[in-house]
């Protein structure tokens, strides 16, 4: 199978090196563009998250070699291949199917069952069709993992039970804080949907006062709409309400910092303690700052001990997806060779046309007596019973068979084509 995947994720790459690797979407459809012009490679698609970065491709060589493709992509990014090499990941064949339909589905997600990846995993395929970097192959890859994610959300309850990534950042507050919050002053700087998931529940806690502030107005001022004890800032201003916060929260799209140690510092007047909560990759917030006094500054690799708190009572679940995952790799297994397949299936088809032009002639010249309008009744009667037999021979085989029956069976047709 001439699938290959390259990538690096939460589990054995810290944010620092991830952020790196990143993708805004223009610099995907570069990637993509570039990705899909390298000798052997026929399609490709980039899924790029806060947890992980993975570049799909479907290839022409069954021996590629996947260090081109980690080379590439490290110098997309200008990195040094030496230093990330421990953190690369390479699944190939019918492992690439099963991994992107785990990742779908969220059981690969820090937040087991989360949903937010099932649309970024859409967002990657689309825009992957939009630049021309995939077609048929890894068109049906993505859209069946798609679908398997869908059906794990329906049959299990993984999903039902997840808790967002924002609902643990407040957590984290929590425990710094204790449960009480109705003294304390919040600022979330960023109105996407993590944003607001982590604005609600900090309302949900009795937070004292709360700002929002966002680099667009539509969202901010939609937030204000729902929420009227919410104080919308300006972007701008966002430093201006730092030294009567006690706790700051960011999780925005920006390629740079939204708060640095230098400004930060600035307006920092007040002494008491402080905690920074950066959900974003690239990150938003400076590391530097936690050298601040009385400065906690936590980023999304640091949730997961809250994570990790939460996980044991979803397990149950994660086999009960997986069987439903395990079917959909293999129609798609099926799906594939049977493709793979189709340059027989034409010869069969084409070798039992001819046949049957032969026959339809020769019965024509026997029946001379039958009009133009009855043979072609005959004919069309003949070939369609001929192509009904070609169907539940052909055709049914993918839906009704394994992957090693299936290759055998069409082995056995190629070489009785051969003969003839």
């Amino acid at each position: 199978m001439k699938l290959l995947v390259v990538g690096v994720n939460y589990r054995k790459t810290p944010v620092e090196i991830r952020e790196k690797l990143s993708f805004t979407i223009e610099e995907q459809k570069n990637a993509l563009s570039e990705i899909v012009n390298m000798d052997g490679i026929l399609e490709c698609t980039i899924l790029s998250t806060c947890n992980r970065t993975e570049v799909y491709i479907y290839h022409e060589d069954p021996n590629y070699d996947s260090s081109k493709l980690e080379n590439k992509l490290c110098k997309i990014k200008g990195l040094d291949i030496y230093k990330l090499k421990k953190y690369i990941y390479v699944y190939s064949g019918v492992k690439v199917a099963r991994h992107l339909y785990k990742v779908a589905s969220g059981l690969d997600s820090m937040i087991l069952g989360e949903d937010q990846i099932l649309r970024q995993v859409k967002d990657a395929y689309d825009i992957s069709i939009g630049v021309g970097s995939s077609s048929g192959m890894l068109n049906t890859l993505f859209r069946e993992g798609i679908t398997a994610a869908k059906k794990v959300k329906t049959s299990t309850e993984i999903s039902k039970t997840s808790i967002s990534v924002g609902t643990h950042a407040v957590r984290l507050v929590e425990r710094e804080f204790g449960h009480d919050l109705k003294e304390k002053s919040a600022l979330i700087i960023g109105a996407g949907k993590i944003g607001v998931i982590t604005l609600k529940n900090l309302i949900s806690k009795g937070i004292g006062k709360i700002y929002v502030t966002n680099r667009s107005c539509g969202n901010a001022e939609y937030i204000l709409k729902l929420y009227g004890n919410v104080k919308v800032l300006d972007y701008s201003m966002r430093y201006s309400v730092m030294d009567q916060c006690d706790i700051v929260i960011s999780s925005t799209a920006s390629p740079h910092y939204t708060i640095t140690k230098d400004l930060l510092e600035n307006v920092l007047t007040t002494c008491k303690k402080r905690v920074f909560i950066d959900l974003a990759v690239p990150r938003d917030i400076d590391l530097a700052i936690s050298e601040l006094p009385s400065v906690c500054c936590f980023n999304i690799d640091h949730l997961m001990v809250e994570v990790n708190k939460n996980m044991d009572y979803k397990l149950s679940e994660v086999s009960r997806a997986e069987e439903i995952i395990n079917q959909y790799v293999a129609e798609f297994e099926n799906w594939y060779y049977f493709r793979e397949a189709l340059p027989v299936v034409k010869e069969v088809q084409k070798f039992a046309n001819e046949v049957l032009s032969e026959k339809t002639d020769y019965l024509q010249k026997k029946l001379r007596t039958t009009s133009d309008e009855e043979m072609e009744t005959v004919k069309y009667v003949i070939k369609s019973t001929v192509n009904e037999i070609l169907g539940k021979l052909l055709y049914s085989i993918r839906e009704n068979s394994s992957k090693e029956d299936m290759q055998a069976y069409f082995r056995c047709l190629k070489e009785v084509m051969r003969e003839d």
